[in-house]
Formats: structure tokens, sequence, C-alpha cells
């Protein structure tokens, strides 16, 4: 397995990733436009975990920003998938330490993550990765 950046070709691959991880079929167009303007985005990293013969694993998405309250630059990942069959395979633990360290390397000063409560086995994980519940997150639809 290695781990490399996400590339516009790879659309398509996120997509379906992103699909399954919310149990949800999102509009393919909508999800297209942001995809674009989040490669654009140097605050926002994408990468995908791989097998040598081109199968994608898994995914990773973190946005960085410089954020007041902490005087520096806070990363927070946004999304993180790994194929089911491939779960308990240390996948996504090799994610999350890869951009962990490239992280370190932007100078991120904090690194979060948010899980929803019923994801019990999530937030097991994130504590084995070393992160601590901290915070309580409230959140309101808005249409």
């Amino acid at each position: 397995m290695y781990i490399r950046k996400v590339e516009q070709k790879d659309m398509l691959t996120v997509y379906e990733q992103i699909c399954l991880l919310e149990d949800f079929t999102f509009n393919i167009n909508e999800f297209e436009k942001i995809f674009i303007h989040n490669m654009n985005n140097e605050n926002i990293l994408y990468y995908l975990a791989e097998r040598l013969n081109g199968e994608a694993l898994g995914f990773i998405s973190c946005y960085i920003q410089p954020l007041l309250h902490h005087c520096g630059k806070v990363a927070e990942i946004q999304e993180l998938f790994v194929k089911q069959e491939y779960r308990g395979q240390n996948v996504g633990a090799q994610l999350v330490k890869f951009i962990e360290q490239e992280l370190i390397a932007l100078d991120c000063i904090s690194f979060e993550v948010t899980a929803q409560n019923k994801r019990l086995d999530t937030h097991e994980f994130y504590t084995k990765m070393g992160f601590q519940q901290s915070h309580l997150k409230f959140t309101k639809t808005l249409s």
C-alpha cells in the first residue's frame, strides 16, 4: 500500500467513497464542482491509499485554517474512509499518521476530528490514534 495526493482524475473514486461513507448518493455535478474548488485550495488536503495495482483502499481529507482562538493553524479531518474489506488492516491508521506528518511540516499546531455520536467504533479508533475528546459539537441544518 502507498499513499498519494489526490488528482482531479480521482474525482469518481473519491465520489464513490464519500457516498459509501455517508450512505447517501450525492448529486455528482454538485460534488464535482466542490471537488474541483477544493482541489485548488492549498488549505484542503486530499490523499488516497492505494494498492500497487492502483486499487483505492481509502481516502482522507483535511482542512487547515488559521484560528484566532488558537493563535495558529488548526487542521481538521473532514472525511476518512476505508473500504469495508480493508478495515482493521491499518489503512486508516496509516492515512492519519501520514497526514499528521504533512500537518507538522506545514506548521499546524493542532489536529482535530469530529465523529457522529452513533459511530462508537470511530471514537475508539481516534482515541487509539492519540486524539482526546475535548469538545462537544452542536449543529443546525440551514435549509
